[in-house]
């Protein structure tokens, strides 16, 4: 994921194909649930990128949602022909005043009692940037969780 010497390669990626391919057992071992609401079908990218940030995304909801909890992933177009893609979930959420932060490496939320390095959102945010794409970190689901919402370039 360091600076590229030539652009990457884009295709037309199917949402619902990246959706299937995800490894839903720590979902199903946690009773959650994946929605998906996919007003756009398909995303002009470099398909394996696309798929590690999904699963990042995802693997985050599972690790710091609720038992039974909900992730939804939706796809809405984008005045001028873009792309929003967005993972939202029903957990406990992150702090607005540090939402700011997710994208850094090795950053971490305190207190949330969870392993990890904290370079998961870092991959996120560096795959969106070399797809042109900006990241940012709202609420999720119902006034609760975390919202990461990529909005890609048209192309």
């Amino acid at each position: 994921l360091e600076p590229q010497a030539q652009a990457l390669p884009r295709e037309a990626v199917t949402l619902d194909a990246l959706i299937d391919a995800l490894d839903v057992s720590s979902t199903q071992a946690r009773h959650m649930r994946i929605e998906r609401a996919l007003a756009v079908p398909q995303l002009q990218a470099t398909p394996v990128l696309i798929a590690s940030a999904l699963r990042n995304l995802v693997e985050n909801a599972v690790r710091y949602g609720h038992e039974g909890g909900r992730i939804r992933i939706t796809s809405a177009p984008l005045p001028g022909g873009g792309v929003q893609l967005a993972v939202r979930d029903d957990g406990p959420g992150v702090p607005p005043d540090q939402r700011a932060r997710l994208g850094e490496r090795f950053f971490r939320v305190l207190g949330t009692g969870q392993p990890g390095s904290g370079l998961g959102l870092s991959i996120v945010a560096r795959i969106a940037a070399l797809h042109g794409a900006t990241l940012r970190f709202e609420e999720g689901l119902e006034g609760r969780g975390l919202g990461v919402v990529l909005d890609f370039p048209a192309g």
